[in-house]
């Protein structure tokens, strides 16, 4: 039996750490989706608990729980080095009557503006596909310039204003075509 003997200058590299400076460039390959375990549900919920609007809301982290529950089966989890930093919600069927609609897009906020966002739309858009959709719907506050030219740069287009049925305020609906 042969050994091979290993340079002692050349030592393996530890498993990188989660850090915004060092995302990796192919951002797409480098994230995982997967449906979300029980387990995943809380650091789901504390994203969720910990962002706009739910954040301005009030809401707290149990809130959140509660209502992504309810929305599990339609939840895509996001995974950069097996750490969740993101989701998204697709359901089949929403205010657009043949459209999917996105109900939330969440990114931990250390990874806004860094292409994470795009690549989670891009699981959105897939999810939207794979039900056989051709058109996707979600409605943004009009006033919240960040999301609302996220969504514009993305193809979405406004069809309308509405006033949401929870909270009364106006709301954009946006669409764009698969």
């Amino acid at each position: 039996m042969t050994m091979k003997q290993v340079d002692p200058g050349m030592e393996m590299a530890p498993a990188p750490v989660l850090d915004v400076v060092g995302l990796p460039n192919d951002l797409m390959a480098a994230v995982k989706f997967t449906l979300p375990t029980d387990e995943d549900m809380t650091a789901v919920a504390a994203l969720r608990a910990g962002s706009e609007p739910w954040k301005s809301r009030g809401e707290t982290q149990e809130d959140s729980l509660k209502a992504l529950t309810q929305l599990k089966p339609f939840i895509h989890v996001a995974r950069l080095q097996s750490q969740i930093v993101g989701y998204v919600t697709v359901e089949r069927d929403g205010p657009v009557p043949g459209a999917a609609y996105l109900r939330n897009i969440v990114v931990k906020p250390e990874l806004r503006k860094k292409g994470l966002g795009m690549v989670v739309l891009e699981q959105a858009l897939r999810a939207a596909r794979d039900m056989y959709r051709k058109t996707i719907a979600l409605r943004v506050d009009p006033s919240n310039a960040p999301a609302v030219g996220f969504y514009r740069k993305a193809g979405f287009t406004t069809v309308a204003t509405v006033v949401s049925k929870k909270s009364g305020k106006l709301r954009l609906l946006m669409s764009r075509e698969l």
